[in-house]
Order: structure tokens, then C-alpha cells, then sequence
């Protein structure tokens, strides 16, 4: 296997010529000698030791992403996106999954930063910010995805939740809605819940609509749970004629409370749902969504945090808000008058 002192050799150059070519450092060196070392380096097929090159820099080209429940299809385009972009910049991933324990996402923070990994990417659970607060302390670079951290500063890639809630409340009530329910898991400080709530009202708020309690349905995490909510939603004497959704399992849950409530979608109730996936358009009916720009989020994120480990300049906190979209499919329709 051939050594840099090799390359050197054959080029009749100094090894730390060569070095500099490696690191892509051509300042006041030749073109005539650039080449000469890339001449040698692939006639000799050498290909430098990425461990020991990490150790000397003390970087490991590496960045950890940690997940608050990576069976949510959503992190799925998210992941795609973030390992082509790192692919891109030369990086590599570990990614790990804290399961909504604030306890394991902590853990694995902690556990990925022992293993040398350059900066890391975290869908937080919001109980670990006293932990951020220490890297912030330290100038070690994290990035928050897709959940804030209260109020504080630090480099973030979200959605504009409200703004995604609120286009679908809208166009329900264009469509003639007036009842509208709204599932949702416990808040539990996890912004876009908060924000896709708080979407669902401003829009109720800004068309003259009140805000009934009543048709917010807080769902615990177990499956089933929005079943059961959205039959109760439909057994109310004056239920509503539209209910919107604010995730993925929710989404399927909502129309098979529909379909066991003996209700037909979009015929006696409108459904609208958040996320988009390749298989929302096979649902009976297809489901209308608000689709979150997931695989531009993860390359956003991933991009972000490299800018903050590869600049030599003091940054300032960076916050990137993408905007959704709704689309418009065939489980809403104007609502009919309920006997």
C-alpha cells in the first residue's frame, strides 16, 4: 500500500507538498506541481488515512443527528436529504432515535459527542435545554431541527407550522365549514404542536368563527386514541363538519374513526391532514395534506450546521423557516346539512 512519503517520490516533491494538495491547499504552488502530485497520487492509487488525518485535525468529518421517534415515515425524506447533502460535503452521519425520552436523547447526545463526532443535529424533545445552553457555553456546534428550544438562541431549520395550520383551516371554511375539530397530541412544550394549534385558531379567529373546546380532541400517543377521539367528535348532537389532523398517525386513525362512526369522507365530514407521503394519494379517500418540505429541511439542516463547523468567521444564530403547502385532494368537499 502506498505511503505519502511514496507519492513524494514519485513526484520529487517534499511530503508536505503533497500534504497540501491532499487538504486542497494550492496557495503559491504551481500549476505545473499541482499536477505532478495528482499524476503521483493516482498512478499509486493512494488514498490517505482518513483516521489518522481526523486525529491530527481533530475532526472526524462525522455529525450526528438524533431523532425524537424515527418511525415517523416524515424523518424518513428527512434522513435522505441530510445524508446527501453531507455526502455532498464530504461528511458522514450517525444518526439515533431518543424515542420522546428526554433522558435517551440526552444520553445519545452525549454518547455521539464522545465519539468525536464534528457537531451534531437534534430534533429535540425540549427537557434538555440546560445541555444546549453547556454546548452554546463551549462553542459546541449543534443545530435544532424541526422543534425549537423555548426562546433560546441557536442555529435552527423549522417549518412555519402556524402558517401550514392555518391554509387548511382556511380553505375549509371557504369550502363552507364552520364546525371544524382538530386533533392533536399533548402539547407537552413541542412547538409545532403548539404552532399548528395556534394556526387552527388564528383562523377560526380572523373568519369571525368562535373557538370551541369542545372540537379540540388531545390525543394520547397510544394507537387507537384517534379513533376514538374522532368518534366522539361525531357522536357530539352538533358535530362537525370538517375535522383536520396534525400528523401522520393521526392522519389514518381520523378516517378509520370515520368509516367506524358509519360516516362517509368527504360525503358527511371533511378530513384534512398534515404530512404528505408517496402513499397518502392510495388512501380511500386520497387525503388532503399539508405537505412540510421535509427532504429540504435535512439537507438545510445538515448544510447549516457545516457552514458553522467549516467558518473561520464568528456567526450569529441562524433560524431557517421553510413554508408548507396544502394539497388539495379529494377527502374535503362543502359540507351537507346534517339531518
Amino acid at each position: 500500500m502506498a505511503t505519502i512519503d511514496d507519492v513524494a517520490q514519485r513526484a520529487g516533491v517534499s511530503k508536505s507538498s503533497v500534504s497540501r494538495v491532499l487538504n486542497g491547499n494550492f496557495e503559491y504552488m504551481s500549476e505545473e506541481m499541482k499536477n505532478k502530485i495528482l499524476a503521483a497520487i493516482a498512478e499509486m492509487n493512494y488514498s490517505p488515512n482518513s483516521l489518522a488525518q481526523s486525529l491530527k485535525k481533530k475532526k472526524t468529518k462525522v455529525i450526528g443527528i438524533i431523532l425524537s421517534d424515527i418511525s415517523n415515515p416524515f424523518w424518513a425524506e428527512i434522513l435522505k436529504g441530510a445524508q446527501e447533502e453531507a455526502n455532498r460535503c464530504g461528511y458522514g452521519i450517525m444518526v439515533s432515535s431518543s424515542n420522546e425520552d428526554p433522558e435517551l436523547e440526552r444520553d445519545n447526545i452525549l454518547m455521539l459527542k464522545s465519539r468525536q463526532v464534528d457537531g451534531v443535529i437534534v430534533n429535540t424533545i425540549g427537557n434538555t435545554n440546560e445541555l444546549f445552553e453547556e454546548f452554546i457555553a463551549k462553542k459546541y456546534p449543534f443545530v435544532l431541527l424541526d422543534r425549537l428550544a423555548g426562546d433560546m438562541k441557536a442555529d435552527t431549520v423549522v417549518v412555519n407550522n402556524v402558517n401550514g395550520a392555518k391554509q387548511a383551516i382556511q380553505y375549509l371554511i371557504d369550502q363552507g365549514h364552520r364546525r371544524i375539530g382538530i386533533l392533536l397530541y399533548p402539547t407537552n412544550n413541542k412547538s409545532p404542536r403548539i404552532e399548528r394549534l395556534e394556526g387552527y385558531k388564528q383562523a377560526l379567529s380572523m373568519n369571525g368563527l368562535p373557538i370551541d373546546e369542545s372540537l379540540i380532541k388531545i390525543c394520547d400517543q397510544n394507537n387507537g386514541s384517534g379513533i376514538q377521539a374522532t368518534q366522539e367528535l361525531l357522536s357530539m348532537p352538533d358535530r362537525p363538519t370538517a375535522i383536520f389532523t396534525t400528523n401522520a398517525r393521526l392522519n389514518l386513525e381520523v378516517l378509520s374513526g370515520a368509516k367506524k362512526a358509519g360516516l362517509r369522507v368527504p360525503t358527511d365530514v371533511s378530513i384534512f391532514g398534515y404530512d404528505d407521503f408517496p402513499w397518502i394519494p392510495l388512501l380511500d379517500p386520497p387525503l388532503s395534506t399539508v405537505a412540510q418540505p421535509a427532504y429540504e429541511m435535512g439537507v438545510k439542516a445538515v448544510a447549516l450546521l457545516i457552514h458553522r463547523l467549516e467558518s473561520k468567521k464568528k456567526m450569529k444564530p441562524q433560524i431557517i423557516q421553510l413554508e408548507p403547502k396544502i394539497i388539495i385532494r379529494a377527502s374535503c368537499s362543502s359540507p351537507v346539512k346534517i339531518e
